[in-house]
């Protein structure tokens, strides 16, 4: 993870001073941090004439643009939050009661939280107004003006309060659905639903957060059923998050990013992701500071890089016993979060590690809790195939491996499969030349057999039964 160059933020400092102290110290200039900003934000009209405005403290940035500060000068979003605090006191006598709406018309993503419309670079709540690039996209629709309510401030768990009571639910089985499936057909669920969303916030009767955690849910179901997702879709998300103020969730869309990301083999890219997610949700709660230091530390794992990667899995275990013991803080949205499953993502990072010992006394621990099953077990029984074969334990891997691969029939999983299909050319160069061992006969003949079963294989033909000459019987009569 890159390391922050600037000294943290005295106690006393204000936001311009503070901006101005990382862009310099980071050797940027307005112009380079006001390209940056519109790279991640995707909203391509932020200028430097803002930057400097933030700097001036002509304006004090939103908290959705404090957001992304934090993630592209990479510094804890908390002293940012902080500075602001400072410098709107600061402002509040001379404030007027209206506030300028100049930059809200050229970036379009402020939302009617009053009968006066508030801007991003305002110094009140950050909010969304929709464009082609935030939920309007997501919904399909033109922009339709200012959007529903985004509420305001950080706040706890993104669906406490806010929103549609009847899509809260939809997304909680929608939730329980990806644990029992997948494929094109959940993934078009998902995307309806996401739309649906979109509008109900672009018409104003939808909350952000629910229009974030619908995009996260996407991310993963898309990856699931062997589809890319857009990654317009998450950054839509993250911005959607941002503007509730749900930093938590926020972090936790970037995570899934960089899960994902590290899933297809670029460990470096994971990485950064995987360390942004971690700063744009500093301070959040213990279990989601559980899962985002798991994602680091498979992130790392994947770029070889092993000292990260066992700082956060030391992280996630001090994270993760603090979460055990508040319960209740836990958003809705990590629901499965238990020690059956800190175990299963431990045992991940160790394996691709090439830790194979450490790996499998997680991993076993994974596979004898009943709440690991079909998708999450045949990730889990992939990776013990894996650290099975790094031991030098062939036999082992090949049972393993046949298990993950009858999972996966059931499951349905692309990201099961995907392991898979890495795993195999590993198993016939362990076995050498010659004959294959009886357990990698075995597992090639169930591999076989299966094919035709596993998630994107076509069916196979259906050939009618050859018509028989002579008099048709009926089934229980006797032939005359």
């Amino acid at each position: 993870m890159s390391q922050r160059i600037a000294p943290p933020a005295g106690p006393g400092e204000s936001l311009g001073a503070l901006l101005t102290q990382l862009r310099q110290a980071q050797g940027k200039s307005q112009v380079r941090l006001a390209g940056l900003l519109c790279a991640v934000s995707g909203l391509p009209t932020l200028t430097r004439h803002e930057i400097s405005r933030w700097e001036r403290e002509e304006r004090v940035p939103s908290q959705a643009w404090l957001g992304w500060l934090a993630l592209v000068l990479d510094t804890p979003v908390d002293d940012l939050e902080r500075a602001a605090a400072r410098t709107r006191r600061r402002r509040e006598p001379t404030m007027t009661p209206t506030t300028p709406t100049t930059l809200a018309t050229r970036t379009t993503l402020a939302t009617r939280t009053t009968p006066t419309t508030t801007t991003l670079a305002t110094t009140t709540t950050p909010t969304i107004r929709t464009a082609p690039t935030t939920t309007t996209a997501l919904a399909g629709t033109p922009p339709a003006g200012p959007a529903g309510r985004g509420g305001a401030g950080a706040r706890g768990p993104a669906q406490a309060g806010d929103g549609e009571p009847d899509r809260r639910g939809r997304i909680a089985e929608l939730r329980r659905m990806d644990d029992l499936l997948a494929g094109p057909e959940l993934l078009a669920l998902v995307r309806t639903e996401l739309r649906a969303a979109a509008r109900d916030a672009t018409a104003g009767h939808g909350a952000p957060a629910q229009v974030a955690e619908l995009a996260q849910l996407h991310t993963w179901v898309a990856t699931d059923a062997g589809r890319h997702p857009p990654d317009g879709i998450l950054r839509s998300g993250v911005r959607a998050a941002l503007a509730a103020g749900d930093r938590a969730l926020a972090g936790h869309l970037l995570g899934c990013h960089a899960q994902a990301v590290a899933e297809r083999g670029d460990g470096p890219a994971a990485l950064r992701a995987a360390g942004a997610a971690e700063r744009v949700a500093a301070g959040s709660d213990p279990a989601t500071t559980t899962v985002l230091s798991l994602r680091v530390a498979f992130a790392a794992a994947q770029a070889g890089d092993r000292r990260t990667c066992d700082t956060a899995l030391a992280a996630a275990g001090h994270a993760h016993a603090r979460a055990r013991g508040r319960p209740g803080l836990a958003p809705p949205w990590l629901y499965w979060l238990d020690a059956a499953h800190a175990d299963a993502l431990a045992g991940l990072c160790l394996a691709a590690a090439g830790r194979p010992a450490a790996a499998l006394a997680h991993l076993t621990a994974a596979r004898r809790s009943p709440t690991v099953r079909l998708r999450a077990a045949g990730l889990v029984t992939a990776a013990t195939a894996h650290a099975h074969l790094a031991a030098g334990d062939l036999d082992a891997a090949c049972d393993a491996a046949a298990e993950a691969l009858l999972t996966c029939v059931d499951s349905g999983s692309f990201r099961v499969l995907g392991r898979l299909r890495r795993l195999e050319p590993a198993l016939h160069a362990a076995a050498g030349p010659g004959r294959p061992p009886a357990a990698l006969r075995a597992y090639t003949a169930l591999a076989e057999s299966a094919a035709t079963c596993l998630p994107g294989a076509a069916p196979p033909p259906v050939r009618p039964a050859p018509l028989r000459s002579g008099p048709v019987r009926l089934p229980g009569t006797a032939a005359s």
